[in-house]
């Protein structure tokens, strides 16, 4: 085995972030506090035996944070990705398909640190002839306000896929880069090209 340490320091918490309370329609003492901090400048370095990587500007971090009372099968598709863009730090949050998000979603674009709301947002994941993800091929994401449209080429699937009957979780977390057009709030364009990020799909017992 090959020793791994980490560390990192994250710093410059941008003026938004996303923040969301989502219920649960099936289950109503079932809720899911969450807050996701796109875009915090994050510095550190990671040794993996012998190798060591260091990380310093312009890298960026997204932090997670989350409480709540969950159902016992739950599916989310959740996906990030944050760095510079013609001289603008320029980040996003996607997902759906955890719990009741009716009246909001957590889809969001943030701007040098301002947030743009976006609407829903659909993770297009292509499927074999028996209906299987095939998570390292293209992907694209649609919106249906058109304002966020990506094509998502995948570089590596992080699979986890823990089963001990009464509890699983089956986790394809796919790291890849976004390309195609964002649209804030007052009509600017923004262009992502090659774009690191990744995009999830988890589906949990527990």
């Amino acid at each position: 085995n090959t020793d791994l340490n980490a560390e990192f320091e994250l710093t410059d918490e941008p003026q938004d972030s996303m923040v969301i309370i989502t219920p649960f329609k099936k289950k109503k003492k079932a809720f899911y506090y969450n807050q996701k901090i796109v875009g915090m400048k994050a510095v550190g370095k990671v040794e993996l035996g012998d190798k060591l990587i260091t990380f310093d500007e312009p890298t960026r971090a997204i932090l997670d944070w989350g409480r709540g009372v969950w159902t016992y099968r739950n599916t989310w598709y959740w996906g990030a990705g944050a760095g510079i863009v013609d001289g603008h730090e320029v980040g996003f949050n996607i997902g759906y398909g955890f719990g009741d998000t009716s009246a909001a979603s957590e889809n969001m674009v943030f701007y040098d640190g301002v947030a743009h709301k976006l609407d829903g947002v659909t993770f297009n994941i292509p499927l074999d002839a028996k209906g299987r993800e095939l998570y390292t091929s293209p992907w694209t994401f649609t919106s249906t306000d058109g304002r966020f449209e990506m094509d998502f080429q995948p570089i590596i699937d992080r699979h986890s896929n823990a089963n001990v009957v009464l509890i699983s979780s089956n986790q394809h977390q796919v790291f890849g880069k976004f390309t195609g057009k964002i649209t804030l709030d007052d009509g600017k364009v923004v262009e992502l090209k090659d774009f690191v990020g990744f995009a999830e799909k988890v589906k949990n017992k527990w």
